[in-house]
């Protein structure tokens, strides 16, 4: 007598594949609706999750926007190729990169949503900015170390010149450029920073 396999049961998903498709679903729904029309229920149908499993993860619309960004950061690979220049080339070029996916452009909305929602909104652009702060800042930390930098190089100017070039070209550009011209635009934003950054002779 041939063994009949007995039907697989459908358990709860994997946290991770819950936490894929959560988070796909909040980069989406942010997207098209913005602070006002995020809700826990939203994210819920697009991603075909119960309420009471979300609520068991999150307690709350910010929690999980905060955990949506973090986990799909537009810089997740750390930079650190051993000189200024290249290091902030790969900066302006990641930047660049992130600002046009849908993390990225997510990240810029919410960015402006904190204008006018400051108290709900704190825990968020203090996200938003923690990645690009701490990159721009060990980048600046190292140069002084090995003495390509003044010892009082300003680390929040250096990441407004680079970061507010890059999100500009980013934002105007009525095309996608080549990987080759954001390259040439990287290299071009980085030498005109550092030029105007250090002291004349």
């Amino acid at each position: 007598m041939t063994d009949v396999a007995a039907p697989r049961r459908r358990g709860r998903p994997r946290a991770a594949d819950l936490e894929d498709r959560v988070f796909d679903a909040v980069l989406e729904v942010y997207s098209e609706t913005s602070w006002r029309g995020f809700t826990l229920d939203a994210v819920g149908r697009r991603a075909r999750v119960g309420r009471a499993a979300l609520y068991r993860r999150w307690e709350s619309k910010d929690d999980l926007l905060v955990q949506a960004l973090e986990a799909r950061s537009p810089l997740p690979v750390p930079i650190d190729t051993g000189d200024l220049r290249s290091d902030l080339v790969e900066l302006a070029r990641q930047l660049l990169q992130g600002y046009r996916t849908t993390p990225g452009l997510v990240s810029l909305r919410v960015a402006l949503d904190a204008r006018v929602n400051p108290e709900l909104l704190a825990r968020l652009t203090h996200t938003l900015n923690k990645s690009r702060l701490l990159a721009a800042r060990t980048i600046v930390h190292r140069a002084v170390e090995r003495g390509d930098l003044p010892a009082d190089t300003s680390a929040t100017l250096l990441l407004e010149l680079v970061t507010g070039a890059v999100l500009s070209h980013a934002l105007f550009a009525l095309t996608t450029p080549e990987p080759a011209e954001d390259d040439a635009y990287a290299e071009l934003v980085v030498e005109t920073t550092v030029r105007g950054l250090r002291p004349p002779p």
